[in-house]
């Protein structure tokens, strides 16, 4: 079986919104919005595409978790990208609208993540008729994205890393902490200054809490919920696939190893969206600035915010400002 079919039955919005406007005459720009079914690698998943004019080049969008999905919030940031983009979201194999029951829980793991990325990049490339793809890595995406665009780098023109996972666990998470520990003596909260002493970790509630995830004047829930695409029982359906998500990925981590290139020298160029304020405990600012400085690369750099982890949602302006930049740069 290829790896790849449309499924002819579609979800919400789920006819391919395709048309064709004449501009000036001669210009002929083809306009898509549509949120359907592929199968990869065997298991029906869901992509939204949206574009004013599928000519431009393509940008595919990794979210994080595992199982966070990005595309009830892309309302948030997608108005003037689908004008220079082809954007692409996709939420990948157990999460939110790629939530199944009866998976094969076995298939649920970094390693079958980043396969099926692989594969939806190469049907998307096949389908728009184009050579490379831009690729946004978000959060547990980026730890995906960075080791996909390592290992293949003929497929991309370039990778944009937001909110990048470090390379080294163990010094991000005792970043996290002693951040979140300063935090709390600030805030005189000995209730959760006990917890995380007890254990010497920084639990992402608290992280949360005290503006590490994302900014506190947002709320998230409401976010989604403005969403064109929400649908009563869309929560629940996310809270359920990130719980699944998250359960198995781990779960299925120490399944067998598997070959990889460096991630120290990679032929794409490489840009960081960091957040000042982003805490999550995997994805320490600092670190990824060493990384930077080290990382051999045709161009790198660190594009700084000023929000924490959401940058996408906290900051959707500046963030599309940098993604065009970067097209403008690498057309």
């Amino acid at each position: 079986m290829k790896p790849f079919y449309l499924i002819l039955t579609f979800f919400i919005f789920m006819r391919p919104d395709v048309y064709c406007q004449t501009e000036n005459k001669k210009n002929i720009l083809n306009r898509i919005d549509s949120l359907y079914d592929v199968n990869i690698n065997g298991c029906q998943q869901k992509i939204l595409v949206q574009s004013n004019n599928t000519d431009n080049p393509l940008l595919l969008y990794l979210h994080g978790g595992p199982g966070s999905s990005i595309m009830m919030y892309s309302h948030t940031f997608s108005k003037r990208l689908i004008e220079h983009f082809t954007l692409v979201n996709w939420d990948q194999r157990g999460s939110a609208l790629s939530y199944h029951e009866g998976m094969d829980t076995t298939k649920i793991s970094e390693e079958q993540i980043r396969n099926d990325a692989l594969e939806l990049v190469k049907y998307l490339l096949k389908t728009f008729h184009k050579q490379k793809i831009y690729l946004i890595g978000h959060s547990f995406g980026s730890a995906i994205g960075l080791q996909l665009v390592a290992d293949n780098p003929g497929y991309f023109a370039a990778y944009i890393g937001v909110g990048q996972v470090a390379t080294d666990w163990n010094r991000s998470v005792a970043i996290t902490y002693t951040w979140l520990h300063s935090t709390l003596v600030k805030a005189n909260d000995t209730i959760a200054l006990k917890r995380i002493e007890a254990d010497k970790f920084p639990y992402i509630d608290l992280i949360t809490k005290y503006g590490g995830h994302h900014r506190l004047s947002i709320d998230l829930d409401s976010v989604v919920k403005a969403s064109p695409l929400y649908f009563n029982g869309y929560l629940d359906l996310l809270k359920k696939g990130k719980s699944f998500s998250q359960y198995y990925v781990e779960k299925n981590s120490n399944s067998k190893p598997v070959s990889h290139r460096s991630l120290y020298d990679i032929n794409v160029p490489l840009y960081f969206f960091e957040g000042i304020n982003d805490h999550v405990m995997a994805c320490a600012p600092e670190l990824v600035v060493e990384y930077c400085n080290k990382v051999k690369a045709p161009e790198k750099r660190i594009i700084w915010f000023n929000s924490a982890h959401y940058i996408s949602v906290e900051e959707p302006e500046q963030f599309q400002d940098e993604l065009i930049k970067i097209l403008s740069k690498n057309k």
